[in-house]
């Protein structure tokens, strides 16, 4: 007979039941989440595979990286984070194509213009592969930013940004300033580009759209979070 698996109340949010046993994340640490609508949609997850399988359970590994990983140590992953400050895809145009760098000023330059205005800070952009130091108020600006964020918010967080490349549309998608789909094209500009130029490879495009599903599930992750 299969388990049923349910939520609870818990004095830091929800935990997630099997029968009447607490449910443990690899950590031996109870699986408690802030919201009812994220344990709900946690607990569905189990009760859908019946054991942990991270491929078709992706709230539940954000909620494991945010108990286990981050929660404690969110100093440490905020110094990980800051790394793609100076890294960021944004920031970087393309000097071998007219028609490449003029797509990507015409759509990243009004991300930046937004993240610029939020936080009042001055992005620099540079042509070619060379690397751009930001100013150290950028850094100082977004470290402070990322440290507000809850271990849940930033398991998330560090989702986005890794799979994004990209502190600038992590930051747009967790302020909702757009969508965790169109965050994923803005990111994917130069290779969607090629691909025009000299044609689709199909290997490639799986491995676009297996980033894509992870990039939907992490803010849907974000989403059941602000949701009571």
């Amino acid at each position: 007979m299969s388990l049923l698996f349910s939520i609870k109340p818990h004095e830091a949010g929800f935990v997630v039941v099997a029968k009447d046993s607490v449910m443990q994340t690899p950590a031996k640490k109870p699986l408690v989440v802030p919201t009812k609508a994220l344990a709900d949609a946690i607990a569905m997850e189990w009760q859908t595979n019946g054991k942990y399988n991270p491929s078709k359970m992706p709230l539940t590994s954000v909620a494991y990286t945010a108990i286990d990983r981050i929660a404690g140590q969110k100093e440490t992953i905020v110094e990980v984070l800051l790394v793609y400050v100076d890294t960021d895809t944004l920031g970087y145009r393309a000097s071998g194509s007219e028609a490449l760098a003029k797509q990507q000023k015409e759509q990243w330059d009004p991300i930046l213009s937004w993240v610029n205005q939020t936080l009042g800070v001055a992005w620099q952009v540079t042509s070619g592969v060379m690397p751009v130091d930001q100013m150290p108020e950028v850094h100082n600006t977004l470290g402070k930013y990322l440290s507000k964020l809850t271990e849940f918010e930033l398991s998330a967080a560090s989702m986005l940004a890794s799979s994004l490349s990209s502190l600038v549309l992590m930051l747009a998608v967790v302020e909702g300033h757009i969508d965790a789909a169109e965050a994923f094209r803005l990111s994917r500009l130069e290779e969607e580009f090629q691909a025009q130029q000299w044609g689709h490879d199909m290997e490639a495009q799986t491995r676009a759209l297996r980033l894509k599903g992870e990039i939907l599930d992490t803010a849907h992750f974000l989403g059941l979070l602000r949701t009571p």
